[in-house]
């Protein structure tokens, strides 16, 4: 029998992709079967769209298979295949349940965004800039470890999200870094805060750089994690990102291009080299064409963004990279630490690109030193 609060939580936390597909199929759990009386009554509770229990997963597109092993591993009655992290620590938790939200900001041009606030309001603020496209719940562990000293707040990609409560992604105006940047001072307006920590996370550092670069004083301090660089010749890129680039290149001529894309990500072996823990949050930037074609525009924009002319930003700041990140190269990192006035530069010596979003207990140790002596020193 699986467990309704737990289940509850899984689609919460699945939110963003349910409501962006109608008609989603899901494979009941061979150790725990779901009904669909059940699942019915929970997404009806929770106001989300109708998903049909098939009792095998033959057939399923390679969405509906990530929803259906993330909802299989909260139905598991004893909860043992959630798995602990990398990092041999408890259970990735699943949704955003600290604080509210998400409540809508609207952003300078107009565009709706989806924020999320947690902790005090009263204490020092961290915005995290997640990775471009992707659902917030992808940074919930980083919500959870620093809500409590911290207030922390973050948002998801303009255009690729629909308002709450609503069905279809937001009108996307305008898709290009400064207007990605200037979204993060939206959000801080919205929210009446003067300043705050910023954190980038992948394509995040460089939205981070470029918020730096235009807000001055209301950007305390810079945490750039794992960032994924246009560096020009002066640093090397992984093939993941020669590769990536291409793929956004092509999404970003038109929907009908990124139709094409989209066929290929459909295909179940694409689910091979996603995390079983967190393909739901994933693959939900290919999970339609549109969403493919807006996010070819608003990544593609992030990754062939120079992001030299940033790089005399003058708050203190934090890079952090690792040894084994295949994603994007470390050497972008090293060559950012060098250049900003006031970086230091933290190498992990294991760990790759995704873990650095699973907030385990090496990486918050990490990032809370770092804004522990920013805040002695200010």
């Amino acid at each position: 029998m699986d467990s309704p609060g737990r289940l509850a939580e899984a689609l919460t936390d699945a939110d963003a992709l349910v409501r962006a597909v109608p008609g989603l199929r899901i494979a009941s759990p061979a150790r725990a079967p779901l009904s669909q009386e059940r699942l019915d009554a929970v997404t009806a509770r929770l106001g989300l769209p109708r998903l049909e229990v098939v009792p095998d997963p033959a057939g399923l597109w390679s969405a509906e298979l990530a929803l259906s092993r993330h909802l299989a591993r909260a139905c598991a009655e004893d909860g043992t295949d959630a798995g602990p992290d990398r990092a041999g620590g408890p259970a990735r938790p699943t949704a955003l349940r600290h604080g509210a939200g998400p409540v809508p900001v609207r952003a300078g041009d107009g565009t709706v965004l989806r924020c999320w606030s947690a902790g005090p309001p009263e204490a020092p603020v961290v915005a995290l800039v997640t990775a471009c496209g992707m659902p917030a719940g992808l940074a919930a562990g980083w919500m959870r470890a620093l809500a409590g000293p911290f207030r922390v707040v973050t948002w998801e990609s303009r255009g690729m999200f629909a308002e709450p409560g609503g069905q279809r992604p937001a009108p996307l105006t305008a898709h290009d870094v400064t207007s990605q940047a200037g979204d993060l001072l939206a959000v801080l307006d919205a929210l009446d805060v003067p300043g705050a920590h910023v954190m980038g996370l992948c394509g995040g550092a460089v939205v981070a750089l470029a918020a730096a670069a235009t807000a001055g004083p209301r950007v305390s301090s810079l945490s750039l994690w794992h960032g994924d660089y246009d560096l020009g010749d002066a640093a090397p890129r992984t093939e993941h990102q020669r590769d990536m680039q291409a793929m956004m290149a092509m999404a970003a001529r038109s929907e009908e291009k990124a139709t094409g894309v989209h066929r290929l990500m459909r295909r179940p072996v694409v689910l091979d080299s996603l995390r079983p823990d967190i393909a739901h949050h994933l693959i939900y930037p290919y999970a339609t064409p549109l969403l493919l074609h807006r996010y070819g525009l608003l990544n593609g924009a992030i990754m062939s963004h120079d992001s030299r002319p940033y790089l005399s930003a003058a708050q203190p700041a934090l890079v952090v990279t690792s040894r084994d990140d295949v994603t994007a190269h470390p050497a972008g990192s090293r060559y950012v630490a060098a250049r900003l006035p006031r970086a230091r530069l933290v190498t992990r010596p294991t760990g790759d690109h995704l873990t650095a979003f699973d907030a385990g207990p090496e990486v918050v140790r990490i990032a809370e030193r770092f804004l522990s002596d920013v805040l002695e020193d200010a």
